[in-house]
């Protein structure tokens, strides 16, 4: 067998597995006992491959372009598009970005949602150097909760389940270590290569989603 084509199947396996591990690939399949589960699995591949190559060939030009995006103009352009979805359900966001005031390159954007100074959300790049995502590097979405253990942080660990299950991933913590130094964030941690890709429609739906699915509980605790 060809082993080019190996290579290629290959590879199409792990960014399906990997796209179909990060709820990102939707499943129409009926539910039906009878069903072959290993051949459904193949359609929805076929499928997601099939939705992949025609992306690839309508949009050469643009994955050029791309390539030579800064990180902080693709933050802005991701910010720029969370403030619509989020505006059209009916949630209104303000982000802080020194690159359009200043000239300033950024690695993270401040989001502010809430009338209160310390708590909001941001998004950015990180490498963590402890715990179980040491040496990789990620987009992050943080909801910044610093000082505010025992009114807000603690509180929403108890809907932290609920918020997930809206969500469908995990939502990860600062290190107990941090903790103790009274920083509280919840993290929505997405790979890098959302970046690398250019993804800024995944990026932005997911810090929507993220805002949508935490704001209401923050709001029941008093912070609006």
């Amino acid at each position: 067998m060809d082993s080019k084509f190996m290579e290629q199947f290959s590879r199409h396996k792990n960014d399906f597995l990997k796209e179909l591990t990060r709820g990102n690939i939707e499943i129409n399949f009926k539910a039906d006992s009878n069903a072959d589960s290993k051949k459904m699995i193949l359609e929805l591949f076929e499928q997601w491959l099939l939705k992949k190559t025609d992306l690839e060939q309508l949009q050469p030009i643009q994955t050029v372009q791309d390539d030579t995006q800064s990180f902080d103009d693709f933050l802005d352009d991701v910010l720029s598009r969370a403030k619509k979805i989020l505006n059209e359900r009916g949630i209104k966001i303000a982000y802080t970005s020194l690159s359009n005031k200043f000239g300033i390159a950024e690695s993270w954007k401040c989001i502010r949602v809430f009338g209160s100074n310390n708590i909001y959300y941001r998004i950015g790049k990180t490498r963590p150097r402890k715990g179980p995502y040491k040496g990789q590097e990620y987009l992050v979405i943080d909801l910044v909760m610093d000082g505010n253990k025992k009114q807000v942080f603690v509180p929403l660990l108890k809907k932290k389940d609920a918020i997930e299950n809206q969500l469908g991933v995990p939502l990860e913590r600062e290190l107990p270590k941090v903790e103790a130094t009274g920083k509280y964030r919840l993290k929505l941690m997405l790979p890098y290569d959302v970046v690398k890709e250019r993804n800024k429609r995944l990026a932005a739906k997911k810090l929507a989603d993220f805002v949508e699915a935490t704001k209401p509980h923050l709001n029941e605790l008093g912070v609006i």
